[in-house]
């Protein structure tokens, strides 16, 4: 006797949650009933970010190969430096959806280009760089027509008709009507930048809802991932730092060869994990100092502590995932032998704070970046790892008060050739055709 099934879903074809998107016509990014380039969180960054007047440096920690070693020398022997700066950092959005064609799918990244400026406290330039952040679309499925990051949308499908057909040579492969799989992008966001070191990064990533009425938490005292002594030059933040202090440690104040932590000879002494980084723990030079030389997110800690939030967004961007496309690293040659980027993590704070002093709510960014640099042979045989890290706070310079602003800051370089009688400039949309 056949079981009768009492599955009332049973013979039911389920429906996908991967709908295809809306459907996209020729249009161009003006007009019709397409508004342009579309881009989620990075419209908030538009415009010129500073530093100001008695408010909070950035710094930077920057380990480097010393004088007359090689990838053969004994491990421990390195440069290390640490400088308060501050920043010119400004963010032009382009307003030309930037068209990627896929097949089935269309998509219209939306680009905002940045470009840096950094000098050190005698206003000597530090670093440059530029850049550019990509809005990829919003990777969540099913897309909802009223969501805030997706109308107007910039991920549409485009199925085959009879012209693509006919045109394409698409017989006997494909017909007219017929469409693929929908692309729903792993990433929202992603950034490519040249640093003039000799390194291009690409890195991707999210961007997190808002948080309203608190301060981002952005790390636990002597979290090990933020530290700038990663963990392959032997630090133990256990026994090598104050649980839930900020104190320097007894240690750092003896001489490398009385190093005597835990263990057997092999860590004590010149040879010592603690003789290794000692120098990061008593660096005090240019404005730099522990703790912030150990753990530079700290800067950005004490930078909220008297402020009321209204409200953040996190942007968490990395070089490496799990699982996936991956971002990367192209380093020229001597970087490549000689101080090698392997990964790039960046977290990025966009908020709403309340200061008196510049008259109410106004808008701040926080950014922490670490770019994990690889030189010379570690204890076990491997290459050590030295985190080179960046943060800062920084305000809209339209939103400071004008007895708070600082000098801008003008990188030397050749003024463009200007050519008399030249028509003026044109505003140029994208042009994009039916195919």
């Amino acid at each position: 006797m056949k079981k009768e099934n009492k599955n009332p879903n049973a013979k039911k074809t389920q429906k996908s949650s991967v709908k295809p998107y809306t459907k996209w016509k020729p249009r161009l990014p003006e007009g019709g009933d397409y508004n342009g380039a579309q881009f989620g969180i990075l419209s908030k960054l538009h415009g010129t970010w500073v530093n100001w007047k008695d408010g909070p440096k950035g710094l930077h920690t920057t380990p480097m190969p010393s004088p007359g070693t090689s990838s053969e020398t004994v491990f421990g022997v390195f440069h290390f430096k640490s400088q308060e700066y501050r920043e010119q950092l400004k963010f032009t959005q382009v307003n030309a959806p930037v068209r990627n064609r896929g097949g089935s799918n269309e998509q219209f990244n939306a680009a905002v280009k940045y470009e840096t400026a950094i000098i050190d406290n005698d206003n000597l330039l530090q670093h440059f760089e530029d850049g550019m952040y990509l809005w990829l679309g919003d990777n969540i499925m099913p897309w909802s027509a009223d969501s805030p990051t997706q109308n107007p949308p910039n991920l549409f499908k485009h199925s085959s008709d009879e012209e693509s057909v006919k045109e394409d040579g698409g017989e006997p492969v494909i017909g007219p009507g017929e469409l693929g799989p929908q692309f729903i992008p792993p990433y929202t966001i992603s950034r490519s930048g040249v640093i003039p070191h000799g390194t291009t990064i690409h890195i991707t990533g999210n961007a997190s809802e808002p948080v309203e009425g608190q301060a981002p938490p952005i790390a636990e005292l002597w979290d090990p991932q933020y530290l700038a002594v990663s963990k392959t030059m032997g630090i133990k933040p256990e026994k090598d730092l104050i649980k839930d202090c900020r104190d320097k440690p007894a240690w750092t104040k003896l001489p490398r060869e009385d190093q005597n932590p835990e263990g057997g000879p092999r860590e004590s002494g010149l040879n010592s994990a603690r003789a290794y980084f000692l120098k990061v723990f008593n660096y005090d030079k240019f404005g730099a100092k522990f703790p912030y030389t150990v753990q530079p997110n700290l800067k950005l800690i004490d930078a909220n502590k008297d402020l009321k939030f209204k409200k953040y967004q996190l942007i968490s961007l990395d070089s490496f995932h799990e699982t996936g496309v991956q971002g990367g690293m192209i380093n020229n040659v001597m970087i490549d032998r000689y101080c090698k980027v392997t990964r790039v993590r960046f977290r990025m704070w966009l908020e709403e704070v309340y200061d008196d002093d510049f008259g109410g709510l106004i808008e701040q960014l926080q950014y922490e970046q670490i770019v994990d640099f690889e030189f010379m042979f570690g204890s076990n045989g491997g290459t050590t790892q030295w985190p080179h890290i960046q943060v800062n706070t920084l305000r809209r310079l339209k939103d400071i008060p004008d007895n708070k602003r600082l000098a801008g800051i003008l990188i030397p370089s050749e003024s463009d050739e200007k050519v008399p009688g030249s028509p003026a400039p044109i505003v140029c949309p994208m042009g994009h055709s039916k195919y």
